[in-house]
């Protein structure tokens, strides 16, 4: 049993980075900072121009001149976190005194379920006994920023032993200041395990899946960049960035079959060098914000990564009505090339418009139409502050990618919170482990994806309430030779409950409907229901209690499958 940042157990991991991540909002300055300017990797839409942001500045650059106290800078309470173990209960790390701070754990957890694969017959019962071993890093020094978190798995099952194995799950991000406010490098780094064919909540992982359909993630990046500041009148930046991604199922497998023998995934690997540029105004242009970018990236990998490129070049702008309103632009062109059948090559224009309302710094909506990747789309991201205990966030959006891209992206458009956690740059919404998301299947086309989600949270001190919607859509443009192409989409809404017993003592309720269609499964439906204690026993250490309960349908299993789970485990944090 797998969950989110990897075989955590049940789902709590997940929980709670959507009930614990949402008692408050991330702030800013919890996260590591991002590119000053941010190149837009080609495979993603912009996201347009932070009106009046200093991307010159020490500060803007993510950089402290003085080495400035990190936002976990005091070592507070345990705290649940998603990486590692479901109750991840680290304490939160003490960078006052050095700027840095190690913090290693050991969790140990033993499962038992009635129906280890999830099925409807030959159902097989199993004790799970996992070792997770743990290292935190943060850092905030005058010359190094970021959080690293890496956590193995090694689970041993005591009848399904062919499902013995090891997975990796990582977190890190990593800012290096060579010359300040001049020369950076840029680190990033992330792993994960997720269902090759998909049918599990999204925000649990798969609770049944063999260790031979499970596709191991793990996507890297190193860019140097240099910025310079003109005065009020421009900042330059232009960089370069090494990217690697492999997505490969376990136990030597390399292909991912439907029950009626058709290739659905193969491995995937690419290695990608993307060379940018961008020009910025500054605050002489008042309220007109200007930026000019120019992005190349060219593909060494492996199905339709095989000798692609993406290449464009645009101008966006944004002009302030007033300190609520501003209206958005952009004009450019863009030339892409795939390999697959048929082969996909895109020469064209890029144009979008749009607008958005700010409220406050938190609270905004920004909404485009346009035209990219060879079609019209839009593309909507909002967070809200709605009173006082309320957190609003939505994203709307379409683009051309691939399961390997999606994974490279991931790294430039999330942050990391202290420990470890994902963040979208966008919305500021605390995210779930991306390569634990097994709700759908792993492809190996090339495919218009469109994304959208929403969630509220409501935080009433000891109670908060999250409640999610969520809709992924996935159509095949161009197929890897070998592989059969198949239309995929799935939608889901979850509620989550977590009430703080005392102090030390929290209970996490959860559940879960969706509705999805698969190659693996065909057409399906899943229900997860969830209920779990997290107590501290004593500062470092915590235990887990958890109750799931899994029910499912598809096409090929002819009815109801159900699957009961019981967990129990220790993490102590040193």
């Amino acid at each position: 049993m797998r969950s989110e940042a990897g075989r955590l157990g049940g789902g709590i991991g997940a929980l709670a980075v959507l009930s614990l991540a949402a008692l408050s909002a991330v702030p800013a300055a919890a996260q590591v900072p991002p590119l000053p300017g941010t190149s837009v990797p080609a495979s993603s839409p912009s996201d347009g121009i932070p009106l009046g942001d200093d991307i010159g500045s020490g500060e803007a650059a993510g950089v402290s001149e003085g080495g400035s106290a990190a936002p976990w800078a005091e070592a507070g309470p345990v705290r649940l976190g998603t990486l590692g173990f479901p109750y991840t209960a680290l304490a939160t790390p003490d960078a006052s005194t050095r700027g840095w701070s190690f913090t290693p754990s050991l969790g140990l957890e033993l499962e038992a379920t009635d129906n280890l694969y999830a099925t409807r017959r030959n159902r097989k019962a199993d004790f799970i006994t996992r070792l997770q071993p743990g290292l935190l890093f943060t850092v905030d020094t005058a010359r190094l920023q970021g959080v690293f978190n890496y956590q193995p798995e090694l689970e041993l099952h005591a009848a399904q032993g062919s499902q013995n194995g090891i997975d990796h799950f990582l977190n890190g991000q990593l800012l290096l200041t060579v010359v300040p406010n001049a020369v950076y490098v840029d680190l990033r780094g992330s792993a994960g395990v997720q269902a090759a064919g998909g049918g599990y909540a999204p925000t649990v992982g798969e609770t049944g899946s063999r260790r031979e359909n499970d596709v191991q993630t793990s996507s890297f990046q190193i860019s140097p960049y240099v910025v310079h500041r003109f005065g009020g009148t421009a900042t330059v930046q232009a960089g370069y960035a090494l990217q690697h991604v492999s997505q490969s199922l376990q136990d030597g497998a390399d292909v991912a079959v439907t029950p009626t023998g058709q290739r659905y995934f193969s491995n995937q690997d690419f290695t990608a060098h993307e060379f940018y540029g961008t020009v910025r105004s500054g605050e002489d242009f008042g309220r007109l914000a200007l930026e000019g970018q120019a992005v190349a990236t060219e593909y060494d990998g492996t199905g339709v990564l095989d000798n692609a490129y993406r290449r464009n070049v645009s101008v966006e702008s944004r002009f302030a009505i007033n300190r609520f309103f501003s209206v958005l632009g952009e004009v450019g062109y863009e030339w892409l090339r795939y390999s697959g059948f048929p082969p996909f090559q895109v020469s064209d224009t890029i144009w979008s418009g749009g607008a958005r309302l700010t409220f406050s710094d938190e609270s905004f909506i920004t909404a485009r139409y346009g035209h990219r990747d060879g079609f019209d789309s839009a593309r909507v991201d909002a967070a809200l502050t709605l009173g006082g205990r309320t957190r609003f966030y939505a994203n709307y959006a379409e683009r051309l990618t691939t399961g390997a891209q999606r994974a490279a992206d991931l790294l430039t458009t999330t942050t990391l919170d202290e420990l470890g956690n994902p963040v979208d740059t966008a919305t500021g919404a605390p995210l779930a482990q991306p390569f634990s998301n097994s709700f759908l299947g792993v492809q190996s086309s090339l495919t218009r994806l469109r994304t959208a989600s929403a969630s509220i949270s409501q935080d009433w001190g000891r109670d908060t309430f999250i409640l999610t919607v969520s809709y992924e859509r996935q159509r095949p443009i161009a197929t890897e030779f070998g592989t059969v192409p198949t239309r995929q989409s799935g939608t889901s809404g979850s509620l989550t409950w977590a009430h703080d017993l005392t102090p030390f003592t929290s209970a996490v309720s959860y559940v879960q409907y969706g509705t999805l269609k698969t190659p693996a499964r065909g057409s399906g439906d899943v229900f997860t229901a969830s209920l779990a204690l997290v107590t501290q026993l004593r500062p470092g250490l915590a235990a887990t209690l958890q109750y799931m309960l899994t029910n499912r349908s598809d096409d090929f299993s002819g009815g109801r499958a159900t699957q009961n789970v019981i967990l129990a485990g220790l993490r102590q944090t040193f």
